[in-house]
C-alpha cells in the first residue's frame, strides 16, 4: 500500500499538485475492479484499477476515455483526473477520478429516510441520463469501443454464449434462455453506445437523486434498448418488486421521460426482450464470479456467494418467456 499510495501521489502531482501525505483505502464490494479513496484533508479521489485476473470486457484505458466522452455528453459521471498505463507507476491499468458524495449502495437508496426526496427523483434523472449515453455520438467512439456487428443483439447472444461456454458448467435454463433470444431477436437497432451496467448499485446517489453513474466495464455499442431491459431486471429492484424501475419507478413514467429527452420512441415489446436477455446475462454473470473464485483465479466470499444466486434470474426468466 505504501508503494502504491508514492505511485499515486506522484500520479496527482503531474496533474493538479503535490498534494503531500495520502491517506489510502479500498472500498470493497467490486466484483470486477478494485476501487480505492485517497484523501488529502477535504481533497479527495477515486482510484480505479485491474486486479490480478480480471475478465472485464472493456480495458480500463478505453473505460476512462468513454467516461470522458460521456461527461462532454453532459452524463453525470466522476470527472477523470488521470489515466496510468499497466507499466505505469501504479502496478496496473488504473484511472484516477474525482470523489463523488453520496452512497452506491441500493438497500440504503431504497430504505433510508434520507433518500425519500432522491426516490422521488430517481426515475427521471435515470431516463435522461440514459439518453444522454445513447445520444453520445459514436463516430467519436474509434478506439474506444469495437463495432457491434450486422446485428447487436445476435452480437451480444454470441459473447455471452461464449463465456458461458468457457465456464463449462450446464445450466439447463440459460441454455433455453439462448435459444429463445436467439429465435426471437428484434430486428436490428442503429447501434449506440450501451452502458452495459446501468442499474441501482452503479449510481451514486445523493438527497437530491442521482449523482453520478459509474462501472462502465461492460460498455459496448448495440441496442440502447438493452439498457432499459437490464435497469428493469427483478434483482436490481432489491425487494421492491412493484417498481420495475431499479426500485423507485414505473415503466411508463420512465419511458415517458427517455421519450422526452432523446426524442426517439421506445418499444416496449423490445424492452421485454432485454428484460428476458439481462437475465441470461445476470446468470451467466453470476457463474462467471463463482467460477473465479472456485478456480483460484480470484478468492473471495463475494464472488462465491454469486454463484448461489444463479436461480433467480433463471427463474426470472423462464416467467418471462413461457
Amino acid at each position: 500500500m505504501e508503494d502504491l499510495a508514492a505511485g499515486l501521489r506522484s500520479v496527482i502531482a503531474e496533474v493538479e499538485a503535490d498534494p503531500g501525505q495520502l491517506g489510502l483505502s479500498p472500498i470493497p464490494g467490486g466484483a470486477s475492479r478494485e476501487t480505492w479513496v485517497a484523501q488529502v484533508g477535504d481533497r479527495r479521489w477515486v482510484l480505479r484499477r485491474d486486479p490480478e485476473g480480471s475478465v472485464s470486457l472493456v480495458p480500463i484505458e478505453q473505460e476512462h476515455a468513454l467516461i470522458s466522452l460521456a461527461l462532454t455528453a453532459g452524463v453525470p459521471v466522476p470527472r477523470p483526473v488521470a489515466f496510468e498505463p499497466a507499466d505505469g507507476r501504479l502496478g496496473t491499468a488504473s484511472m484516477l477520478m474525482d470523489f463523488v458524495e453520496g452512497t452506491s449502495v441500493a438497500p440504503r437508496v431504497l430504505r433510508k429516510p434520507e433518500f425519500e426526496t432522491a426516490r422521488t427523483r430517481l426515475t427521471a434523472q435515470l431516463a435522461d441520463a440514459l439518453a444522454r449515453i445513447h445520444s453520445i455520438d459514436i463516430d467519436d467512439l474509434e478506439g474506444v469501443l469495437p463495432s457491434a456487428g450486422a446485428d447487436p443483439a445476435l452480437a451480444q447472444i454470441d459473447e455471452w454464449e461464449r463465456q458461458l461456454d468457457e465456464i463449462g458448467e450446464p445450466l439447463a435454463a440459460v441454455e433455453l434462455g439462448l435459444r429463445w433470444l436467439r429465435a426471437n431477436a428484434p430486428a436490428p437497432a442503429e447501434p449506440r453506445v450501451v452502458h452495459g451496467d446501468f442499474r441501482l448499485g452503479n449510481f451514486i446517489v445523493d438527497e437530491d437523486g442521482l449523482a453520478a453513474v459509474i462501472d462502465w466495464e461492460l460498455a459496448h455499442l448495440g441496442d440502447p434498448i438493452e439498457d432499459i431491459g437490464w435497469l428493469c431486471i427483478r434483482s436490481w429492484r432489491f425487494g421492491n418488486d412493484d417498481l420495475p424501475v431499479a426500485g423507485v419507478g414505473q415503466l411508463d413514467d420512465f419511458i415517458d421521460a427517455y421519450e422526452a429527452a432523446r426524442g426517439v420512441p421506445v418499444d416496449r415489446e423490445r424492452v421485454r426482450y432485454w428484460e428476458a436477455f439481462g437475465n441470461v446475462k445476470w446468470a451467466i454473470i453470476c457463474a462467471r464470479q463463482a467460477h473465479d473464485h472456485l478456480t483460484g483465479v480470484r478468492r473471495s466470499h463475494e464472488l462465491a456467494s454469486l454463484g448461489r444466486r444463479i436461480c433467480e434470474p433463471e427463474w426470472d426468466l423462464l416467467e418471462l418467456i413461457r
